[in-house]
């Protein structure tokens, strides 16, 4: 059944319609993703007069996008929490991920409460109405997906079984975790010596969403991480890093307390630890969406 003018609605589709051309293969005007490291953001969560609410890792006039983005499929944002004020969240996401940096305190979501303390990961399900509150002054990362769905046009279900529930990846087990990684022999295969956390909804993918995996990486004093590249883009939290650079490109970052660090997809890149105590970082990768298109791309460069 039609209504209104045919004729009319069929100039008016045929009007929309444009056409390319192309000259040279796979000519796109994508902005290039630069490695950055964010030290204003950081100083401005971690300021004594910093407001409760988010500190946004706003990239997007450089990625041309229309919605905040860090890249162009990952959002960063600090959260600071004051004491005895509450803080509400509903973010288009597949999932969220946070990492506490400093504080103690609790968040509602999806009728079930986490509490978490530093050094702790959680990861809730994305599209679900979020109240955090602090028992003291706290400062989280929290990273989502919602570029990646703005640039889809599409929202979250609602929070139900197919979806990621509340899960605490707690600091005392993430250490026991990295204690036996330290303990392997034999030669190191992996890109660092690291553990990655997955909920149950994507456990099947060994992934922590949809289209994120994050973990906790580490690095011996006086270690070099091997070169390599991948598909996927990093952001690199330091956790602790005295002592520790990166080289991406060529180019020498020196890593800074608490500052989000953006490795840029396909750049060959490698950690090292000069100082006198164990390198640790929060990273997380738009790697679960790599590894369901086959794209990875994972490769060692020396």
């Amino acid at each position: 059944m039609t209504s209104g003018n045919p004729q009319r609605s069929s100039d008016a589709a045929r009007a929309r319609a444009q056409f390319y051309t192309p000259r040279i293969a796979f000519d796109r005007p994508v902005p290039e993703i630069a490695a950055t490291a964010f030290t204003d953001e950081r100083d401005r969560a971690f300021a004594p007069a910093a407001p409760t609410g988010f500190v946004v890792l706003d990239r997007s006039g450089l990625l041309g996008t229309e919605w905040p983005a860090t890249t162009p499929t990952l959002l960063a944002r600090y959260l600071v929490l004051h004491e005895g004020q509450d803080f509400e969240s509903h973010l288009f996401s597949s999932g969220e991920v946070y990492y506490v940096l400093r504080g103690t305190g609790r968040t509602h979501s999806a009728g079930e409460t986490v509490r978490w303390g530093p050094g702790d990961v959680f990861c809730l399900g994305g599209g679900a109405r979020c109240e955090h509150e602090a028992d003291s002054p706290a400062v989280l990362l929290l990273i989502t997906d919602e570029p990646a769905l703005s640039y889809l046009r599409v929202r979250p279900v609602e929070p139900g079984p197919e979806t990621i529930h509340p899960t605490v990846f707690d600091a005392d087990r993430i250490e026991r975790c990295l204690r036996e990684v330290h303990a392997r022999g034999g030669a190191q295969r992996s890109a660092g010596k690291s553990v990655i956390f997955l909920t149950e909804l994507m456990a099947g993918r060994r992934v922590t969403t949809p289209t994120i995996l994050a973990s906790v990486n580490t690095l011996e004093p006086g270690g070099d991480q091997r070169a390599h590249r991948h598909s996927s883009v990093a952001l690199t939290l330091s956790i602790a890093g005295d002592g520790v650079y990166s080289m991406v490109d060529g180019r020498r970052i020196d890593w800074q307390p608490d500052v989000v660090m953006v490795t840029p997809p396909g750049a060959v890149h490698s950690h090292h630890n000069r100082g006198t105590g164990l390198m640790r970082s929060f990273v997380v990768q738009d790697t679960a969406l790599h590894t369901e298109l086959r794209t990875t791309g994972f490769r060692w460069t020396e």
